[in-house]
């Protein structure tokens, strides 16, 4: 794949679903109740109360790191985490026990009910995956740092 195509893809794909994070955790951090309140809704889906936080606020400084580009895998694999949790521990299990597809198909109503997380766990994995590309903070620092300078051997 050629390099610019694929560095415009991986911006592209960093600033939207930073976009698609930060008002999530936003609300999760800042909203009614606030955190604690987001947290303490956990453990009834077996998950614990810290983890609530750490999913949180993955969310909110997660989604600004992608849009800058800085720590990109590291924030992408936290918040890649956090949507299979979302997909595969909260969302699906609720999908079917879901008394409104009572004789509908389950596959159709669990696939409906995962939808989003699913996709957007997709697209931590690719950038955990490619990093943040060369528009990116990462790729800047990276730059901007010396290398080591080699090291001759010691006098004999």
């Amino acid at each position: 794949m050629n390099g610019w195509r694929s560095d415009t893809a991986t911006l592209i794909l960093r600033f939207a679903c930073g976009l698609v994070f930060i008002p999530h955790g936003w609300s999760k951090v800042f909203g009614s109740g606030g955190v604690a309140t987001f947290a303490q809704s956990l453990p009834s889906y077996g998950i614990p109360t810290v983890l609530g936080y750490v999913a949180a606020y993955s969310e909110l400084v997660g989604g600004l790191l992608l849009i800058a580009g800085l720590l990109t895998r590291i924030a992408a694999a936290l918040l890649a985490a956090t949507m299979f949790v979302a997909a595969f521990v909260v969302q699906l299990p609720d999908a079917l026990r879901d008394p409104d597809s009572a004789g509908k198909n389950k596959v159709f109503a669990a696939i409906r009910s995962i939808e989003l997380p699913l996709s957007v766990l997709a697209a931590m994995l690719a950038l955990v995956l490619l990093g943040g590309g060369r528009w990116s903070l990462d790729r800047w620092i990276r730059r901007r740092r010396p290398l080591a300078a080699p090291t001759a051997p010691p006098p004999q």
